[in-house]
């Protein structure tokens, strides 16, 4: 689409919306119903931002990484670890235990209305919390929303996702007595990875979210995922 072409759509569009109530006239005759449709085309292919014509303030929040850990959110303290580690990088990190996991679900569902869905969200779990991991994917992607990365350190059941994350990795030992795998659903669309660490014989279920070079490596991933902590770091409001 050229740019005259496009300005004379955006032009066009704002003046059926100044002309509403005249609208319903417009889609039924002539010239104004092909305005109305040319509009409707156009937001669809996204050459024109619905915030922009409808005048509708948009919040920029900031990337958010979720920690979650295991059992009686008193193990998987490699969580509280990686958090410091993240925070120390600029990033928006928080600790959480596996039960509130709908809690979880609700914020980012939140901030993704918020901002339009610009938000980028992470979570990260161990143990239960890395069966959470799959539940908050899974629940999100039922409300139409999606992580930018999901972490699960060894969960302890199988479990399918089915969508609400672009990017899911499993860190697991298919050998250890507890870690599983992840599986696809049918209509995943995601990148699904499932790294056994079988091999790694310094490494079991209760220390595999404690692993230095693990932190590195999701650390990356997260870099990779949502950019650099140090961005974004406030909130603004944009037309």
């Amino acid at each position: 689409m050229t740019m005259s072409k496009r300005a004379a759509i955006m032009a066009l569009t704002l003046s059926g919306l100044l002309l509403a109530g005249c609208q319903t006239t417009a889609e039924t005759s002539g010239v104004g119903g092909q305005t109305v449709q040319m509009a409707r085309d156009a937001m669809a292919r996204g050459d024109l931002l619905s915030t922009a014509a409808t005048g509708r303030r948009v919040q920029q929040i900031a990337p958010r990484i979720y920690l979650v850990r295991g059992l009686a959110n008193v193990f998987s303290q490699g969580m509280d670890d990686l958090a410091e580690k993240l925070r120390a990088r600029g990033y928006n990190a928080t600790v959480h235990e596996y039960g509130g996991w709908s809690q979880i679900v609700a914020e980012i569902a939140a901030n993704q209305r918020a901002s339009g869905g610009r938000h980028q969200a992470v979570v990260v779990g161990h143990s239960l919390g890395a069966n959470a991991v799959t539940d908050i994917s899974n629940a999100l992607a039922q409300q139409g929303f999606s992580l930018a990365l999901a972490v699960a350190f060894d969960p302890t059941v199988q479990q399918q996702v089915s969508g609400g994350t672009r990017r899911y990795i499993n860190l697991f030992q298919s050998n250890n007595g507890w870690g599983a795998a992840v599986g696809a659903a049918p209509g995943f669309r995601g990148r699904l990875e499932n790294i056994d660490l079988r091999q790694r014989g310094n490494i079991t279920h209760f220390n595999i979210e404690k692993d230095p070079g693990l932190h590195a490596q999701v650390i990356t991933w997260i870099g990779q995922a949502v950019g650099s902590g140090r961005r974004g770091g406030r909130q603004a409001a944009a037309r």
